[in-house]
């Protein structure tokens, strides 16, 4: 018969077990208990399960012609069935709880093995994650069904299975109705993605157990409370069994009791409980992790071990005190990012390398929380985190955002039939991460509004586990939330929270920073306010990767799909790639802005000039004793002096003023900034750090430069020859030529090679970013800022003594429009070919018309293609924006033009580097250099704005024929606009005036110093 429990409400499950923790269990009479059932399975695709024929469940049935695929894998990604992203949508009519029977479905099928010596043990079957919903069949019998994607689902199987070879089958259903809790932000993903296992435990085990720890006021010693159900599943009464716990580390035991168990009825559960006091157990917070080992052995009347409980736990409490949220006592900062499960190659299926990598990054990146966005990640995730050290937002498998579009948000959440649906998902997921030290918060979801039914989950959750805090964002009014929870908040609101002492219940920034493409901006300013106000718990960064499925083209360069890439409709385009990784797990420039404004030290200045400074502990709870401040005096690419210093015994939280003796140079050099240094680095590197692992940086200008104003003395000896629309001068090396009618330098070659090919021009516009995507319409359809083209007003040339001037007064704008902006080039040309660029505008709006953002103002100049090599002295090495570039320190830096560009999987703006005192572009002959008279901004690229706008992935991209070389006297900031806040006022770039200077010069390479000839003219 074929059952239809995928669209009965009324039906959740068929013959699961009850939900319990995980942990590892060893069978003592059995050498490895765990079968896994990975690897090749027979598959059968299907548009609809009414099309199911009943003999699929027979055996022996001839399956071989059917196709093979990898469990675990997404069956989409294998390529059956339609690959769709949504954020938002259904794909289906919105009649909760009906979903369409034409809904594709597979069959999966495969045998197995055991052996005759296990068969009076008892056979759990378990599935790690199958999305939608799922029936079982082993041998012809029908072991169950279950729902909800992302949480386990066990069935005994001791009844179906026979010695010798079994035949499972699986029939997977995309939707059922518990799709209705599960629009999620992600791919649509369907099939067997996690692990599947059988498990063979005693007939008589320990079938699950809690572990809760309670500290005394002083944190000091802790209140052990284990409770442990215990199964009998023979046809006797069990008497006289015995539990032994230990709890230990290498160091000490902590913990070592025998609980007797006195009586186990037939087919009977008993709830055993031990309670103890531990003296001064070494306790667990993200910064020291400290875990230990606790064994639960069961014993028969024997005395024998027929089953060891294995699990790593911590001590740790949570509390709210007066107001903030505690960790052993102590106030907490949330450092936090969110994190999907996603592999580029795998989808929703992620390897224990993978988890692994992940955390790595995050303790790498100064990170110390995550929120498992939007449901239960694998269990070995967890373990991880309890390991390594990361606080957790652990969040239930539900989300109803698709019920935002229509009329009613609530429809399901306020449903009273939808109710055991909630609980049970709440339920299952706290029954199962329930030990995990490193979760603190359980989340009830995302984005489904708020209603009954979550009162009802919060209260079931609050039941099973009172020791944690329990959070779900949507709750606005915070009914059963422990945490005031918000998104994307301003920094405006977030101040106003911060000061809000009417409410007393914390808060944190569940999402924010959305790190779509480049950016996001501002994390310095929000990082600045969460440390200004107590109540502010820091924030969670919207997302960790990008979720973009890898492909090739034809030439085998690969790219990122996205929304729409696979006609999939509706769909949300590109929104999926909102990460701090790009697709590959290769980190953006946005994971290094985060790493350095979270950094958990800081290093101050109190007087430069007596070289006083201060490092403040912003740890909650570990000095740094195991910490060196390196620190060095640098100026151009070298380093003038340097040493460490230790900080002993600074407790968590304090601050010290500290000393370097350090000398001015008797020597200045000219034109040159000087800097002091700092990094933190370990002694001894905890586990999961790399070699030489910089926790913290800071930079100081010395204030020692010399400034030293060249004059170019050369005697004009030049030559000008003039027609009716060209302007050429011609020098002993070099050759300049101007379009007299555009009003514009065309072309400047060096010993007869052109240098410039084109320009410079003023230019307004830069390919618009992710973060633009709400100001992009008015940006192009209103104001036009993609035209605006430079309309000459004549261009005007006289000698000088030494040097031949050159005027040309533009205007720019766009069609149409009656505010543009009045400008004008003045060129000084020498003798020895340098060019002195005096740009100047001003706005002309007279009506006020013009009131949104610029992209940037500056100049774009065409450079020949063989200059493939840049330095600089500025910011960097990354690129860096006005509102993201405080992990980018000044200093000399080299580059190719090809490591310049930021390979983001949507193109778009990158590659700016700010704060430029001069950069030099060269080959092995020739190197053109630029300066300002202030700092600016620089980027180089092989793709022209028209190019990175028009590329809707990175293999479109296809390199110019030259070097395309901006010289911006301002960038607008970069925000998070694209599902947060535009940039704040200090980052955003009006129409205003401007007035600037670039010098540039081209000149044979040799052996001196291009450092030297860079500052020197």
């Amino acid at each position: 018969m074929i059952l239809r429990d995928w669209k009965d409400l009324n039906v959740l499950h068929r013959k699961r077990l009850d939900a319990r923790a995980y942990f590892s269990s060893r069978h003592y009479t059995i050498d490895d208990n765990i079968i896994s059932l990975n690897g090749d399975w027979k598959f059968k695709f299907m548009d609809s399960p009414m099309r199911i024929k009943e003999d699929y469940y027979a055996k022996p049935y001839a399956y071989d012609h059917w196709d093979n695929i990898e469990v675990p894998s997404c069956w989409q990604i294998k390529g059956y069935g339609q690959m769709h992203y949504t954020d938002v949508h259904y794909q289906f009519p919105v009649d909760p709880p009906h979903v369409p029977d034409m809904n594709p479905t597979g069959i999966y099928k495969r045998s197995f093995n055991l052996i005759e010596a296990i068969m009076d043990e008892r056979m759990l079957l378990r599935f790690y994650g199958v999305d939608s919903a799922f029936h079982v069949y082993i041998n012809n019998t029908f072991v169950g069904y279950s729902q909800g994607s992302r949480m386990i689902s066990e069935f005994d199987i001791s009844h179906a299975v026979v010695s010798g070879d079994n035949e499972i089958t699986v029939i997977v259903y995309k939707w059922s109705d518990g799709t209705y809790l599960e629009d999620q932000d992600m791919w649509w993903l369907s099939g067997i993605f996690r692990d599947v296992e059988i498990e063979i435990v005693p007939q008589i085990s320990i079938w699950d157990y809690k572990l809760t720890t309670i500290f005394d006021d002083e944190y000091k010693d802790a209140r052990v409370k284990i409770n442990m159900k215990v199964e009998n599943k023979t046809k006797e009464i069990i008497q006289s069994y015995t539990a032994l716990i230990t709890i230990e580390d290498n160091s000490q035991e902590l913990l070592n009791k025998v609980i007797p168990i006195s009586e186990i009825q037939s087919e009977d559960v008993t709830d055993i409980i031990l309670e103890d006091i531990v003296k001064e157990p070494k306790k667990w917070n993200a910064e020291e992790p400290h875990l230990y080992m606790l064994r639960i052995k069961l014993m028969n009347t024997s005395g024998e071990i027929i089953q060891e409980i294995v699990d790593e736990i911590g001590f740790r409490q949570i509390d709210i005190k007066d107001g903030l949220i505690c960790i052993n006592g102590k106030r907490i900062m949330f450092r936090g990012v969110n994190r999907h499960d996603f592999n580029t190659n795998t989808g929703r299926t992620v390897s224990k390398e993978d988890m692994e990598t992940d955390v790595l990054m995050m303790k790498q990146s100064n990170i110390n929380a995550v929120r498992t966005s939007h449901y239960p990640n694998m269990p070995y995730f967890y373990k991880l985190c309890d390991k390594y050290g990361l606080y957790v937002i652990d969040e239930a498998d539900l989300e109803c955002h698709g019920f935002e579009l229509t009329t009613n948000y609530k429809w399901i959440t306020a449903d009273k039939d939808w109710e055991d649906a909630y609980v049970e998902r709440g339920i299952r997921f706290v029954e199962r991460d329930k030990n995990r030290p490193s979760v603190i918060m359980w989340s009830l979801g995302n984005e489904s509004e708020f209603g009954s039914n979550f009162v009802a989950m919060a209260n079931a959750i609050k039941d099973l586990d009172s020791s944690r805090l329990v959070h779900y964002e949507g709750d606005k009014n915070v009914e059963v939330s422990d945490v005031y929870s918000t998104m994307y908040t301003n920094i405006e609101n977030l101040e106003h929270i911060g000061r809000d002492t009417d409410n007393t219940k914390p808060h944190i920034l569940c999402e924010y920073a959305h790190a779509m493409g480049n950016g996001p901006g501002a994390l310095k300013d929000y990082q600045e306010v969460f440390e200004n106000y107590d109540r502010l718990h820091g924030g969670f960064v919207w997302e960790w990767i990008d979720h973009g499925i890898a492909a090739y083209d034809k030439e085998e360069r690969v790219f990122y799909k996205y929304g729409g890439d696979y006609k999939d409709n509706p769909h949300n385009s590109n929104f999926n790639l909102d990460g701090l990784l790009f697709p590959d797990r290769t980190p953006s420039p946005g994971l290094f802005e985060f790493k350095k404004v979270i950094e958990p030290i800081k290093i101050e200045s109190v007087d430069l000039e007596k070289g006083i400074f201060q490092v403040w502990n912003k740890y909650n709870f570990i000095t740094l004793d195991n910490y060196t401040i390196k620190w060095s005096i640098v100026y151009d690419d070298a380093i003038y002096i340097s040493d460490y210093i230790k900080v002993n015994n600074l407790q968590p939280n304090e601050k010290e003023i500290f000393q370097i003796n350090y000398m001015r140079p008797n020597e200045i050099e000219y034109n040159t900034p000087y800097y002091i240094n700092f990094e933190v680095v370990y002694d001894e590197p905890p586990v999961w750090a790399t070699d030489n692992l910089i926790v913290a940086d800071a930079q100081f200008d010395l204030g020692w430069e010399k400034i030293y104003i060249a004059s170019n003395t050369s005697v004009n000896t030049m030559r000008v020859e003039e027609s009716h629309d060209e302007l050429v001068i011609m020098g002993q090396d070099f050759k300049v030529a101007f379009d007299k009618v555009i009003g514009r330098l065309m072309m400047y070659s060096y010993r007869d090679k052109v240098i410039i090919k084109e320009g410079p021009k003023l230019n307004f516009w830069r390919a618009p970013i992710d973060n633009d995507m709400y100001t992009i319409k008015e940006w192009k359809e209103k104001y036009q800022l993609n035209l605006l083209k430079e309309f000459s007003k004549g261009l005007q040339w006289e000698k000088e003594d030494n040097y031949i001037k050159i005027i040309s007064p533009v205007i720019v704008g766009a069609p149409n429009q009656e505010w543009f902006y009045k400008a004008m080039y003045e060129y000084k040309i020498y003798a020895d070919g340098e060019i002195d660029l005096r740009v100047q505008g001003k706005p002309h709006d007279p009506n006020g018309v013009m009131i949104t953002m610029l992209p940037k103002i500056g100049l774009t100049l065409i450079m020949n293609k063989d200059l493939e090599q840049v330095k600089w002295l500025g910011r960097g090495p990354g690129e860096n924006y006005p509102d993201s570039k405080e992990s980018s320190k000044m200093g000399v830096y080299d580059s190719s033009i090809n490591g310049l560009y930021t390979p983001y999987p949507f193109p778009q703006e990158n590659g700016n580097r700010g704060d430029m005192v001069w950069v030099s572009l060269y080959n092995a002959e020739t190197m053109v250099l630029f300066k300002g008279n202030k700092p600016l901004n620089f980027s180089a690229s092989y793709y022209t704005d028209e190019d990175l706008d028009k590329a809707k992935h990175i293999n479109e991209l296809q390199k110019q024929d030259a070097i395309v070389m901006d010289i911006d006297y301002v960038q607008n900031g970069l925000g998070s606009n694209s599902c947060g806040p535009i940039q704040l006022p200090m980052h955003q770039l009006k129409a205003r005036s401007f007035d600037y200077h670039v010098r540039l010069m081209a000149i044979q390479r040799n052996d001196e110093s291009m450092i030297q000839k860079a500052k020197g003219f």
